[in-house]
């Protein structure tokens, strides 16, 4: 992930996937590994996080799944061009749950745009390259962010289907991303 830290410096941070408020106590606690751009700013789940620890995570693409006759399709998405792109994300520090500070976070979606409505109805928040500052800066107020992000342009996207040997996590291999035809 890239965030801010608390001098105002963008750093390379690892985190892990499944925000984890910092106020919770609660191991048991779900974690959530994406949130609603809609309500992000509503619900106390992600909130603070929203407000405060608004973060870009750097990746090359996505899946989504299909209903499809004897299970679920699992498709990549691309930008057309291939380059990377940055997710919308949100991350928190808990120092509540363990003695080792806990650093989580969890991706934002939307309403899919025309290019994946037809695979699925949600998909993350893809910011254009030009959005990346604004995004990251702290001093914007929570809902102009979220309104900003509602309007950040993705990209035009390319998807093809791929083998649901992805759909394990022990699966971490360029076959993840194959073709299938």
């Amino acid at each position: 992930m890239i965030g801010v830290d608390g001098d105002s410096q963008r750093r390379m941070m690892v985190l892990g996937w499944g925000l984890v408020p910092g106020w919770s106590n609660k191991p048991e606690l779900r974690r959530p590994i994406n949130a609603r751009l809609e309500t992000v700013t509503e619900k106390p789940m992600f909130r603070a996080a929203f407000a405060r620890g608004r973060c870009l995570v750097p990746c090359d693409g996505f899946y989504e799944w299909a209903a499809a006759a004897g299970g679920k399709q699992p498709y990549y998405f691309q930008l057309q061009d291939g380059s990377p792109f940055f997710l919308a994300g949100i991350r928190e520090h808990n120092t509540r749950l363990e003695k080792i500070p806990l650093d989580t976070f969890c991706v934002l979606t939307r309403q899919a745009s025309d290019t994946v409505a037809g695979i699925h109805h949600r998909m993350p928040v893809i910011l254009a390259a030009d959005a990346v500052d604004a995004w990251l800066d702290p001093a914007l107020p929570a809902e102009d962010a979220r309104n900003f992000a509602e309007h950040a342009s993705e990209g035009e996207l390319a998807f093809y289907p791929v083998s649901t040997f992805v759909n394990s996590p022990a699966n971490d291999s360029p076959k993840c991303i194959e073709r299938q035809e």
